[in-house]
C-alpha cells in the first residue's frame, strides 16, 4: 500500500509537471507503451501511380488531398481506393486493394469518357421496278484520250507540312497527300464515310488538284498513328490545352502554336480510318485528336463521326 501510494503522488506530480511545461504527458506515456514492430506490421504504405497524372485520390470514400503520383499509409487490410480528375473527360477509377505490412504498389489508366448519340432508325427499302427490254446496239465510240492523273505530293527544304496551293497539303513524313480543309465533308457512318471520300475530286472542297473519284480515300490506323506520333511526344493534347493532336508546318510544335496550312482540324471527336478490327469486324481504328490516341474498342461502323479524307502515301 506504501509503494502504490508514493506511486500515485509520483504520477500526479509528473502530470502537474508536464501541463506547466505546455507538453501533452499522455501521447508521451502511450508513444512510450507502443512497440515499433507491432505498428509496422498494422500498416503499410500504398503508392499509387497514374495515367495520365494529376488524379486525385480518396480511400474509403475520404479524399486523401493528394494528387498522383502520391503514397499514403493505410491499415492492413482490403480499402476501397477512386482514382478521378473531376470534369476532365476521364472516367474514375475504383478498385479494392488489400493492403499488406510493408510497401503496397497501385498503377491505374484512366479510360476516356466517349459520348455518341444513338442510332436512328433505317429508313423503308423501296420497291423495285421491273427490268425494261434491252435496248439496241449503239455504234462505236470515238477513241478516248489519256485520263487525267491528280497532282503529285509538293515539297520545299523546310517544312514537314507543305501546301500545294490546289486545296492539298503534303506530309512529307508519311507520303500521304490531306484533304486541305479538314472539315469539308460531313460527318458520316463507316460505310458512308469511306463512300464520301471515294467520291471526292477536282472542284469538290476547294480542290484543283485535277483529281477524279477513286483517287481519294480515308486514312489506315497505321498512317493515323504515325500522323500524329510526334505531336504526342511534343505533348500536343487536351490535357494541355495545346490539342489536336498535330504538329504545325515545321513539324517542331503543336498546330494549335502555328503556322499550320491546315483548316477546319477539330480538338474533341474521332476521326474515321479505314480499317475495321480483326477480331471484331464491326468496329473501326478511330483516331482521337483530342487524347492524342487511336482506338480500337467501342466504336461500330454505325456510330456518325469525323472524316479526313487522304491520297496517295508511300511508294
Amino acid at each position: 500500500m506504501g509503494k502504490t501510494k508514493w506511486s500515485k503522488q509520483i504520477a500526479g506530480f509528473l502530470m502537474r509537471a508536464a501541463a506547466i511545461a505546455g507538453l501533452a504527458f499522455g501521447p508521451v506515456l502511450l508513444g512510450s507503451l507502443v512497440n515499433p514492430a507491432q505498428a509496422q506490421t498494422t500498416s503499410g504504405a500504398l503508392k499509387v501511380t497514374s495515367f495520365p497524372s494529376g488524379a486525385h485520390v480518396s480511400v474509403d470514400g475520404v479524399d486523401s488531398g493528394k494528387v498522383t503520383p502520391m503514397t499514403i499509409s493505410l491499415a492492413v487490410g482490403d480499402h476501397t481506393v477512386v482514382v478521378s480528375i473531376s470534369n476532365s473527360g476521364w472516367n474514375p477509377d475504383t478498385r479494392t486493394v488489400t493492403i499488406v505490412s510493408g510497401n503496397n504498389d497501385l498503377s491505374v489508366t484512366l479510360l476516356p469518357i466517349l459520348t455518341t448519340g444513338p442510332i436512328g432508325p433505317p429508313g423503308p427499302k423501296g420497291d423495285t421496278g421491273p427490268a425494261g427490254p434491252q435496248g439496241p446496239k449503239g455504234d462505236n465510240g470515238t477513241n478516248g484520250t489519256n485520263g487525267t492523273r491528280p497532282d503529285p505530293p509538293c515539297f520545299d527544304n523546310t517544312n514537314r507540312y507543305v501546301d500545294c496551293g490546289n486545296g492539298t497539303v503534303t506530309d512529307t513524313v508519311t507520303g500521304l497527300i490531306w484533304l486541305k480543309q479538314a472539315n469539308c465533308l460531313a460527318n458520316a457512318t463507316y460505310s458512308a464515310a469511306n463512300q464520301a471520300a471515294a467520291g471526292l475530286k477536282a472542284g469538290d472542297c476547294s480542290l484543283t488538284d485535277r483529281s477524279s473519284p477513286g483517287d481519294w480515300r480515308l486514312p489506315t490506323k497505321d498512317e493515323w498513328s504515325a500522323t500524329i506520333a510526334r505531336a504526342v511526344a511534343l505533348g500536343c493534347t487536351i490535357g494541355t490545352g495545346t490539342a489536336p493532336s498535330l504538329t504545325n508546318d515545321a513539324g517542331t510544335a503543336c498546330l494549335s502554336v502555328g503556322p499550320s496550312s491546315f483548316a477546319g482540324v477539330a480538338s474533341v471527336g474521332g476521326w474515321w480510318s479505314s480499317a475495321a478490327i480483326e477480331t471484331d469486324p464491326n468496329s473501326v481504328w478511330v483516331a482521337d485528336l483530342g487524347f492524342g490516341f487511336v482506338f480500337g474498342n467501342g466504336f461500330v461502323k454505325g456510330f456518325t463521326l469525323l472524316v479526313w479524307p487522304v491520297r496517295g502515301g508511300p511508294r
